[in-house]
């Protein structure tokens, strides 16, 4: 640092030390550091509080920053996207408002509880109510009536408990509070106010996912302008260094055509290729999302035997659209597709379960596994001679016994 400031001067002139700010930084380091040194030996609290300037020394890694070119960009670009942040602050404080006012009005005093489920309202909260423990033992408690930790009663509740919601963590408990709150000073009801929950899937639109992404837009943005700055001073516009990045990253786009014209393989292929093909196989991709979207439980068997129809239907199609592709692309062409190999996997996996749950096949095969062979024919209806099996199962043990004499 002292050997920094005789070579460039202190701060009357142009590059001296203190006209650079990672020098102040060092200095601010240095100094705090030498200060609380010169105190290590005194005793007193205040002079504890000088000595606790030996925190500044955590700064030092930042000094690495300024001799990382590509460090020091990004950490610049940190710094200048704060000028812009304070204009987005203030409108991220205006909308946390609105929905803390909001809140208020619609849970204003419905976050009490009593220690005893079955009681509702303060005045019967009283006295004292059996728990039943895990190990079979019975003990009497005190009914208390309580507050939820986080709760709506005022504005600047209403603000911290918004704020522990946007942060993502333990934001279930509120919503299930807000969704059994039923009126004030009254206990909750469990599902009392389901439509409570919209006033959360608002909220997360609004500011976890709104919000956040427009800050990383603005630190994108700040870097994509100085890195337009540091490029002003070369020839090449903006636009023609896009073009020339475009074309040094550019690969080809590979599409398989078959040669022959008068093939069958030809034919398939524009088959395949052709827009109605292509929005068919959309059309068939959303209703089968749809049939997987009608399943809920305690359904009659009528309907989950229609679903199932429908499932097999639609496995049967994406079959054929696989088959279709492969005559047509031919296998290897196919598979060297990301997609096509995705496509595949899904509907040999559909079958697979189709195989498993509509015909047991799993059954079968466990049967052929663990029940020997004779077993598994039996079941499979296979005729087989008993005698002809014994006798192959003879001549086998003899030839490992050859192959093996040692053995016993």
């Amino acid at each position: 640092m002292v050997v920094k400031m005789i070579d460039l001067g202190l701060i009357l002139h142009r590059g001296s030390y203190f006209r650079d700010l990672w020098n102040i930084l060092d200095f601010i380091v240095v100094s705090g550091a030498l200060v609380a040194f010169a105190f290590t030996g005194s005793k007193g609290k205040d002079i504890n509080t000088i000595k606790s300037l030996r925190v500044l020394r955590v700064l030092r890694p930042l000094k690495t920053i300024k001799r990382l070119p590509k460090l020091k960009a990004v950490f610049d670009c940190v710094v200048n996207s704060l000028k812009n942040v304070l204009n987005i602050l203030i409108v991220y404080m205006l909308f946390m408002f609105i929905f803390a006012v909001v809140a208020v009005q619609l849970f204003k005093g419905r976050f009490f509880y009593c220690t005893d489920e079955s009681k509702e309202f303060e005045k019967d909260c009283r006295g004292e109510y059996l728990v039943y423990e895990k190990n079979n033992e019975v003990k009497a408690e005190r009914r208390e009536w309580r507050k939820y930790d986080f709760h709506y009663d005022n504005v600047l509740w209403a603000l911290l408990t918004l704020f522990t919601v946007s942060t993502g963590e333990g934001w279930p408990d509120v919503l299930k509070h807000s969704v059994d709150a039923t009126y004030e000073n009254q206990g909750p009801s469990p599902g009392y106010r389901m439509e409570m929950s919209i006033f959360y899937v608002v909220y997360f639109v609004v500011f976890p996912f709104f919000f956040v992404n427009i800050f990383v837009a603005l630190i994108i943005i700040t870097f994509q302008e100085q890195g337009d700055k540091m490029m002003e001073e070369y020839s090449l516009e903006k636009n023609e260094r896009a073009c020339i990045d475009f074309a040094i990253s550019a690969k080809p786009l590979t599409r398989h055509m078959p040669q022959n014209k008068q093939s069958f393989q030809y034919r398939m292929w524009q088959f395949v290729v052709s827009p109605p093909f292509e929005y068919t196989i959309m059309a068939m991709i959303a209703l089968n999302t749809i049939v997987l979207m009608m399943k809920f439980y305690n359904a009659t068997n009528l309907y989950d035997n229609l679903l199932r129809m429908f499932n097999i239907v639609f496995t049967a199609l994406f079959s054929l659209e696989c088959i279709l592709k492969i005559i047509a692309f031919g296998v290897l062409n196919y598979f060297r597709d990301a997609w096509n190999i995705f496509d595949f996997v899904t509907v040999l996996g559909s079958i697979t379960d189709i195989l498993v749950t509509e015909f047991g096949v799993s059954s079968k095969l466990v049967s052929m596994t663990f029940w020997g062979r004779e077993a598994f024919c039996k079941e499979w209806g296979i005729k087989i001679d008993t005698q002809e099996i014994h006798h192959i199962k003879l001549r086998s043990y003899q030839e490992r016994n050859q192959k093996n004499p040692n053995r016993r």
